[in-house]
């Protein structure tokens, strides 16, 4: 009964937030207060609110994916119902809070609540290891990360001497100042949003509940950092130091993450993998510094939200149907086409979706994506270096993205003709395992609770992309579109061989858990022993002596308390007579 409760609760409120993007749409830009207190002498902290163009793009977007994912949940989540829907349920009031927000500390606080969220919500499975490590792993990154992010709030809101975001720069402040305090935000940034060198908590978050994954990849938490840089985005333009390192962590990041998703063997990781990836480019769009280039981002952002929220969902189908979403473990099926005859809207939608992020034309990852490599050809052309950077790294990242969708779709919906071949391409221990036959007779679609939101985000992957005005350059689509082809084909070539090689660093990952775990985990680990011991041997040592040194003072008093009259007489005497002689002696 509870649980049912919050589920209503849930999607209505989602609902709710779609309904007030709605109402706001085409509304002048407006900025509310709603009381506030007076910080120290000089600041006056105010819950101010502000609405315009930005916000009713995230408002819709929050929107329609939190109320797709409570309504998908209705039918994909089983264990406690009520904790999940009410944590969901606030996770989507928490972004909402940072979208609305004019007030840096009020932003602040809908940021923690989302980093307090995902860790409870990562860790619904809490019985599994995994499931506990991965909550773990990501509430400590994000949590070091917002440390730089509240120092960034400071020393911006001093140095203007205001903490209300729509008043920022309109006041002198000198530029290292603005440089440390935009760079600041952005180590809270690379954190929220899983960028190089704080990548590898999303990945590894992949435990959690497929429609947990869907909001947080889609529209929650990782989508914050992209907002935020585009909400402060005449701040960043004026710090050209802090755009130029946006520029290059969003370089690396987006062929690092392509790159581990070409190697990833399990469809979650895939995803998550390509997640990093794409918020590489809108970061990449943002770090332009031109109009273009944020407009480009945003835009990529609405369309993202669409095809990386239903591809999560189409995971979560096969999660829910196989029980693993593995490609060792789904390729048993594909050799039949069970998945495909099976499952048939969840091949469809899913075919649409991996489509769509691949950049195939006509799709609305195809439009947003040639949007932003447009906006760095742009820059480019006028000279600047960090404009060749992002065009040349979108287009790799173009191509790799690419080949990891056509080889998830292959590996997963499709037999290969190499059938000996393929024996053993996805693990090493058994390769007889993938002659066994599973038992296809249980597979069933999804109920219409999980369908019908995989639908819409379906529409939206296909139509979003016009939402733009269907603009089209054609000589950058050619290009685009040849470099998806490009990367498609080694896809194909490799799968009907039946060969899938991984090189050992892409398999690792480059290595990055191992390092972290050397140069970060073992130290501290070996910090916390130390002051233990310290505590225990040294401060411990000192607390424990003192006590023992009053049992045994109480113990000695307590000999003196025989009870005997004539002791105590005794004792009397010798103390006067001992009283008696020292007052000799002193007046001697």
């Amino acid at each position: 009964m509870i649980g049912t409760a919050w589920r209503v609760v849930g999607v209505g409120f989602s609902l709710l937030v779609v309904l007030a993007s709605a109402l706001l749409y085409g509304v002048t830009p407006q900025h509310t207060t709603a009381g506030g207190a007076m910080i120290g002498e000089d600041f006056w902290f105010s819950y101010e609110f502000r609405t315009d163009g930005l916000t009713v793009l995230m408002l819709a977007v929050v929107g329609v994916v939190s109320a797709c994912v409570q309504v998908y949940s209705i039918g994909y989540v089983r264990e406690r119902v009520a904790s999940y829907t009410a944590l969901v349920t606030l996770f989507t009031a928490a972004m909402v809070t940072v979208v609305v927000s004019d007030n840096l500390f009020l932003l602040l606080i809908g940021w923690e609540v989302m980093g307090a969220c995902s860790y409870l919500l990562i860790g619904h499975y809490w019985e599994r290891r995994d499931a506990r490590a991965g909550a773990m792993k990501a509430f400590l990154m994000t949590r070091f990360a917002d440390v730089g992010f509240l120092f960034g709030v400071f020393v911006l809101g001093v140095g203007y001497h205001t903490f209300r975001i729509s008043e920022l720069g309109h006041s002198p402040i000198e530029p290292h100042t603005l440089t440390i305090g935009t760079l600041l935000l952005l180590v809270g940034v690379v954190g929220k949003s899983a960028q190089v060198p704080l990548q590898t908590w999303l990945p590894d978050a992949m435990p959690g509940p497929s429609p947990v994954s869907a909001l947080i990849h889609a529209a929650t938490m990782v989508a914050a950092g992209v907002f935020l840089i585009a909400r402060l985005f005449d701040l960043f333009v004026e710090a050209e130091t802090t755009l130029t390192v946006l520029a290059v962590v969003a370089c690396v990041t987006m062929l690092f993450a392509a790159s581990c998703a070409m190697a990833a063997v399990e469809v979650k990781r895939v995803l998550a993998w390509s997640t990093v990836s794409q918020l590489a480019i809108m970061f990449s769009g943002l770090a332009l510094g031109s109009r273009d280039g944020r407009h480009a981002a945003l835009f990529h952002l609405l369309t993202h939200a669409a095809f990386k929220g239903l591809l999560f969902l189409c995971a979560g189908v096969l999660l829910h149907q196989v029980g693993s979403a593995a490609f060792v473990v789904l390729r048993k099926y594909s050799r039949r086409g069970a998945l495909r005859k099976r499952l048939p809207v969840t091949f469809v939608t899913m075919t649409i979706g991996l489509a769509a992020l691949a950049g195939v034309p006509g799709l609305a990852g195809f439009f947003s994506k040639d949007s932003v490599v447009e906006a760095a050809w742009e820059t480019a052309r006028d000279g600047s270096v960090v404009g060749w950077i992002v065009l040349v790294s979108v287009c790799v990242t173009a191509m790799m993205t690419a080949f990891y969708c056509v080889r998830l779709w292959l590996w997963v919906f499709f037999r290969t003709p190499a059938v000996v071949g393929a024996i053993g391409a996805f693990e090493d221990d058994d390769a007889m395992a993938d002659l066994d036959e599973p038992d296809v007779r249980k597979l069933r679609e999804g109920s219409w609770l999980m369908l019908a939101p995989m639908v819409l985000l379906t529409l939206g992957a296909i139509g979003l992309g016009y939402a733009d005005g269907a603009h089209v350059n054609w000589p950058i689509a050619g290009i685009t579109t040849v470099l998806a082809v490009l990367g498609a084909l080694p896809a194909y070539s490799l799968w009907r061989r039946g060969a899938d090689p991984r090189p050992v660093l892409l398999e690792r990952e480059y290595g990055v858990d191992p390092a972290y775990q050397r140069l970060v985990v073992v130290p501290v680990r070996w910090l916390a022993r130390l002051t233990v011991g310290g505590d225990q041997d040294v401060i411990g040592a000192y607390v424990r002596a003192t006590g023992r040194a009053g049992v045994l003072a109480s113990a000695g008093v307590r000999k003196l308390q025989t009870g005997n009259v004539q002791t105590y007489l005794t004792a009397a005497v010798v103390g006067v007579v001992a009283l008696a002689i020292l007052a000799g002696v002193i007046g001697s």
